[in-house]
C-alpha cells in the first residue's frame, strides 16, 4: 500500500528499545517484503506458539478435460460453505465464501483480495479495526493474523487469492507512489485501519494458518491482537468497488466495471481469459453469476450493469464444485 501508516504508541527511532510502563520491552516485529513493511510492537513475543498440527490437506478437485466454450455459473446458487474453489490457476484462486462464524486465519501463501456481495462488519487484525460494507474490497495482504466481526445478517465474498503481491496497477502511480489524476480512484477513496484496542490476555488462542495448501492450527499462548502500535506501508485497506478500484497481480488484473450504455459490438481475448462476476445482474445473468470467456472464442462485449472484470495471462481450470450450479442453456 502506498500510503504510510501509523497507529498506536511507536519508539522515536526503529529496532532501539521500547520499554513498557511496568518493566520489560515490548517486541517489536517486522512484517512484510522489501518492497513494503511495517513494524509492529507486541505486549508478548509472536513466537510463543504452543502448539502446532496440519488440520487439512487442501486438494481442490478441477474439470478435466475443460472444454473450450463460454460458461456461465449462478454462484449466489451454491450452499453456504467455507471458501469453495470456484476458478483457479498457478497466479490466481476465485473463491466464495458465505460464513456464519469467523476466527482467527493467517493465509500465509498468498495475498487476498476479499469483494463483500452481502454483509457488514469489521475486519479485525494485528494493524486494529477496519470497517466494510457490502461493495468493498477488503485487501488483506498474507501473513497478517485477522477475523471477522461481522454484523447480525447473511455474508457473502468473492475472494481472490493471488500468489503475488496485489498491487494498485504502477501505470497510474507517480514514482514516489501517489495516484495521478488519471487514475481511477484516488487516496481518498482508499479507508485503513482507524482503531487499535489492544488485547493482553494469555491463554490458548488458535490460529488457522494456510501454508502449502494445507491448513494448520497454531496454539499461541496470548491474544493475538496484542499491538500496542506499529507503523508502516503493509496492513489491510478497503476501497469501493463503485469507487472504480482497479488491482493488479502477477498474472493477473482486476478491474471494476460501471453501469454504461449497452456495447454492441464483439470482441476476442488474445493472450489473455476473461471472467466477469456480475454484482447486479443483466440480460441471462443475475447477481452473483461468474462468466467465463477463454482465450480463441469471440464472445459480445455487452456490459450494462455493475460487474468485476478480472483478465488472467494463464487459462483458469474450473473447480469441480461450480459445476452443480452451471447454466448449460438447456
Amino acid at each position: 500500500m502506498p500510503i504510510y501508516h501509523q497507529l498506536g504508541q511507536v519508539p522515536r527511532n526503529r529496532h532501539s528499545p521500547f520499554p513498557k510502563p511496568d518493566g520489560g520491552m515490548y517486541a517489536e516485529e517486522l512484517v512484510g517484503s522489501t518492497d513494503a513493511s511495517s513494524l509492529l510492537y507486541h505486549v508478548h513475543a509472536p513466537t510463543r506458539v504452543r502448539s502446532s498440527r496440519q488440520a487439512v490437506e487442501l486438494r481442490w478437485k478441477k474439470q478435466d478435460p475443460r472444454p473450450l466454450q463460454h460458461r456461465h455459473f449462478r454462484t449466489h446458487r451454491l450452499a453456504a460453505a467455507d471458501r469453495v474453489p470456484l476458478l483457479f490457476n498457478a497466479d490466481l484462486a476465485l473463491l466464495t465464501w458465505t460464513p456464519h462464524k469467523s476466527g482467527f486465519y493467517r493465509n500465509a501463501q498468498a495475498d487476498e483480495v476479499l469483494y463483500v456481495a452481502e454483509g457488514a462488519g469489521t475486519l479485525e487484525s494485528q494493524m486494529g479495526e477496519l470497517a466494510y460494507k457490502a461493495g468493498d474490497y477488503v485487501v488483506i495482504p498474507r501473513g497478517i493474523i485477522h477475523r471477522l466481526r461481522m454484523d447480525p445478517m447473511r455474508h457473502r465474498f468473492l475472494i481472490l487469492e493471488s500468489r503475488g503481491a496485489v498491487r494498485i496497477p504502477s501505470r497510474y502511480r507517480s514514482e514516489n507512489g501517489q495516484l495521478g489524476d488519471d487514475a481511477p480512484f484516488t487516496e481518498r477513496n482508499i479507508r485503513r485501519p482507524r482503531t487499535l484496542p489492544v488485547h493482553e490476555e494469555v491463554g490458548d488462542f488458535s490460529v488457522i494458518v494456510k501454508k502449502d495448501n494445507c491448513l494448520h492450527e497454531i496454539v499461541l499462548d496470548h491474544h493475538p491482537f496484542d499491538v500496542v502500535g506499529w507503523d508502516g506501508y503493509f496492513y489491510p485497506w478497503a476501497v469501493g468497488v463503485q469507487d472504480g478500484a482497479r488491482f493488479e497481480g502477477d498474472g493477473f488484473t482486476i478491474r471494476s466495471l460501471g453501469s454504461r450504455p449497452e456495447e454492441t459490438h464483439f470482441r476476442a481475448r488474445v493472450r489473455s481469459e476473461e471472467v466477469i462476476y456480475h454484482l447486479t445482474g443483466g440480460t441471462g445473468t443475475e447477481i452473483g453469476s461468474l462468466t467465463v470467456h477463454p482465450e480463441g472464442l469471440a464472445h459480445p462485449a455487452v456490459q450494462s450493469e455493475w460487474a468485476i472484470q478480472v483478465e488472467t495471462a494463464l487459462p483458469l481450470e474450473i473447480g469441480e464444485s461450480s459445476l452443480g450450479v452451471e447454466d448449460k442453456g438447456e
